[in-house]
């Protein structure tokens, strides 16, 4: 559950953190995760309760839809491997026969 403010905890007066990520809304409207802190970011206006709901939601959709392409894609490795493996086995019994 998020905390309402932040306290910073820091000797600097940073808050400190186990992990963090930012999510960003980019000009053309596309949202991403970003872990670089490091990285200068300008905003034009502070972020809605509305905007992080959908931003948020929007990241774990493209998160989701990143699983799901990495499993389709080792589903169709393992497809073609004993695709691959039945082609061979075909061809020894055909050499077989002659």
């Amino acid at each position: 559950m998020p905390m309402e403010t932040p306290t910073p905890n820091g000797p600097d007066g940073t808050l400190q953190a186990r992990t963090a990520f930012l999510v960003v809304q980019h000009k053309n409207g596309e949202w991403e995760a970003i872990t670089d802190f490091f990285k200068p970011v300008t905003v034009e206006h502070t972020a809605s309760v509305i905007e992080m709901k959908f931003g948020a939601s929007e990241v774990v959709s493209d998160i989701e839809a990143s699983k799901q392409a990495a499993i389709t894609a080792h589903q169709l490795m393992a497809m073609t491997a004993q695709m691959q493996q039945a082609a061979a086995n075909k061809s020894l019994a055909d050499q077989l026969k002659l």
